[in-house]
């Protein structure tokens, strides 16, 4: 920052702020120094907290062995105070207005300004209280949702702030956007296309040991680490290197978050200097949608700049940078989203000072709202749709592009829901779908619009042949069309053992209360009707091979014949029977007859899951029609 250098201290005048005796003591170095080449960020990165780079300057903070260890290099540091470290901000209490955006919140305001959006928007709006710190301030989500109470096929998308619990700017943003969407949602449309198609959630502090550091009713002495004196942003797990602080109670918590969500866009908020950094910040290797993320980018900076020409120019005219780029660091959220998650994630530096000024906080939301509305619906657009199997359970799913996703790049579906996005620039596209335990689907020539969203759904597996029998209290007269792959009866009715009396064709019976001795009937002869009796109404549901009716002739003898019926299809009895037309003298079913010289007969079609009494001339065979497709 400009006005850096007036804060220069020397060293003998830092002042060393104890902890709360709920963690260690230890002080928080903030210093200044100058490197000869950009490569040497690479190991300092490990040793101390880089928070900002311009040319060869570095700004940098540091806990008490971070300090001693950097002191064995050959740099000359320059000890700094804070900008609006010591400066005393108006804060608000529990029962102060909560719209007073020119005040900051206690801790204890804070907790119970978060409840109080859940308590006056019920229908929009829950908290989420996802863990406790080393020091037990809470961490709280508020979900943004028109069916808030569910969990619906639509886009998890996150914004989260002031992991650096001295960034204070991003944490009353984010109060304040919270809100904004609640406020605004019965009469603003933008806000309803929001809250209607996506479940959004924020994180307003990350880091509240942090934030009230010097107590509960101050943000004065606020610091950039938490309790334990390490920088939450360099412990998440990191696929480029070791991250530079030890996993801390804060990162449990939020990786747990994590892997209970499916987040597919987010950003998090931070201040020091003021711009916008995409991925990767582990390594120089771009990220496979590095020109999508240019896009991203330079439409929040642009957004803002309507507002204020000449926001986030302090550090890059176009105000967004490759994160490597800038400075590589270690264990940053940003890539454990990107990469472990499949979300894509930015971080945004909102303002050049530290812990922003009471007075400047509205100047910030100004230039920043339209900028954090358009960064959301970006999970409105791109291709989207759901990946099921035939029965319409949501599947486990990869989507790639192919030609141009990674391992890392790749979407994957939420699930519990089937549903998946993935953010693309205008163009057209080959899409695969994978599924273990599938063939992968292939669909070519995908388009995608700006603006716009491109479903493609996909439903893998096959409806294996079924037949459903809906048996009555009392006699049936039952066949089947299908063949079960185990024609074993007890199997077949063990759905429905309890409800069955007795079950016989013309030769055997089986009752489940006799014993096996009289129980004939051990397997199913598909040749054969049955009559089956039943304590109350139910349904028998089998799965098998269907019968082709034309390979399976059904061998009748001279007089009544208890038999089958194949066809899928409802025939009428004359259609049905024509195979066997010059030998028919009646058909039965309970007490609806046909005879062919008859002109009013009472039974006049022939139904899947049926049997029939036939009666014939002479010994036949009866071949049903072929299945028409």
């Amino acid at each position: 920052m400009k006005d850096t250098m007036k804060y220069i201290l020397p060293l003998i005048l830092l002042i060393s702020i104890s902890l709360p005796v709920l963690a260690k003591d230890w002080t928080e170095y903030y210093f200044q120094f100058e490197i000869q080449d950009k490569s040497e960020l690479e190991f300092l990165t490990d040793i101390i907290s880089i928070a900002k780079v311009q040319g060869n300057v570095v700004w940098a903070f540091a806990n008490d062995e971070e300090w001693q260890a950097f002191q064995q290099l050959n740099y000359h540091p320059q000890l700094l105070q804070k900008p609006g470290y010591g400066i005393e901000q108006p804060m608000r209490d529990v029962g102060d207005s909560f719209r007073d955006w020119y005040t900051y919140p206690t801790y204890d305001a804070y907790v119970a300004q978060m409840y109080a959006f859940a308590s006056n928007y019920p229908n929009l709006c829950q908290i989420y209280d996802i863990g406790t710190t080393i020091n037990g301030r809470k961490i709280l989500f508020a979900k943004i949702s028109d069916n808030v109470s569910l969990h619906e096929a639509e886009p998890e998308v996150q914004y989260s702030a002031a992991i650096h619990g001295d960034e204070t700017c991003g944490y009353m943003t984010m109060l304040h956007l919270i809100d904004y969407l609640l406020s605004n949602y019965s009469t603003n449309p933008r806000i309803q296309n929001l809250i209607n198609n996506l479940e959004i959630w924020i994180n307003p502090l990350a880091n509240p040991d942090g934030t009230y550091y010097g107590g509960n009713n101050s943000v004065s002495g606020a610091r950039r680490y938490n309790a334990n004196g390490y920088d939450l942003n360099r412990s998440f797990p990191d696929h480029w290197g070791t991250p530079s602080a030890p996993t801390q109670t804060e990162t449990t918590i939020f990786t747990n978050f994590a892997n209970n969500h499916h987040f597919v866009l987010s950003a998090n908020f931070h201040g020091g200097t003021e711009v916008v950094n995409y991925p990767w910040d582990g390594t120089y290797t771009p990220h496979i949608d590095e020109n999508w993320f240019i896009d991203l980018s330079a439409d929040y900076v642009n957004t803002a700049r309507q507002v204020y020409s000449n926001y986030m120019t302090s550090l890059y005219s176009t105000g967004y940078t490759n994160g490597a780029d800038w400075y590589i660091i270690h264990g940053g959220r940003q890539d454990y989203f990107t990469y472990f998650h499949h979300c894509r994630e930015v971080t945004i530096e909102l303002s050049n000072t530290y812990i922003t000024p009471a007075t400047q906080l509205e100047n910030y939301w100004n230039y920043n709202y339209n900028s954090l509305l358009g960064y959301l619906e970006n999970a409105l657009y791109g291709l989207q749709g759901t990946v099921k199997d035939v029965y319409g359970n949501p599947l486990t799913a990869t989507i790639t592009v192919l030609g141009l996703d990674t391992v890392y790049s790749t979407a994957i579906t939420d699930p519990a829901c089937g549903d998946y996005i993935r953010m693309l620039l205008p163009g057209t596209y080959n899409v695969q779908i994978s599924v273990n335990g599938y063939e992968p689907q292939t669909f070519n020539n995908i388009v995608i619009t700006e603006g716009q969203k491109t479903t493609l759904n996909a439903v893998f597996g096959v409806i294996p042949p079924s037949q459903t029998l809906q048996l009555n209290a009392g006699w049936n007269l039952i066949s089947f069309n299908i063949q079960p792959n185990n024609l074993n009866i007890e199997s077949i009715l063990s759905p429905v053992m309890g409800n069955v009396i007795q079950i016989k064709n013309l030769k055997e019976s089986f009752h489940p209360g006799m014993d096996s001795y009289y129980n004939t009937i051990t397997n199913l002869d598909i040749t054969c009707g049955y009559w089956i009796k039943m304590n109350s109404s139910t349904s028998l549901y089998l799965e098998g091979t269907p019968i082709d009716p034309s390979t399976h002739p059904i061998n009748l003898k001279t007089g009544w014949n208890l038999v089958p019926y194949y066809p899928e299809n409802i025939l009428s009895v004359i259609s049905a029977l024509q195979s066997i037309t010059s030998y028919l003298q009646e058909v039965k079913y309970f007490n609806q007859v046909y005879i062919p010289e008859r002109i009013n007969n009472s039974l006049t079609q022939m139904e899947p899951g049926k049997g029939y009494w036939i009666r014939v001339l002479q010994d036949c065979n009866l071949i049903y029609p072929a299945a028409k497709n």
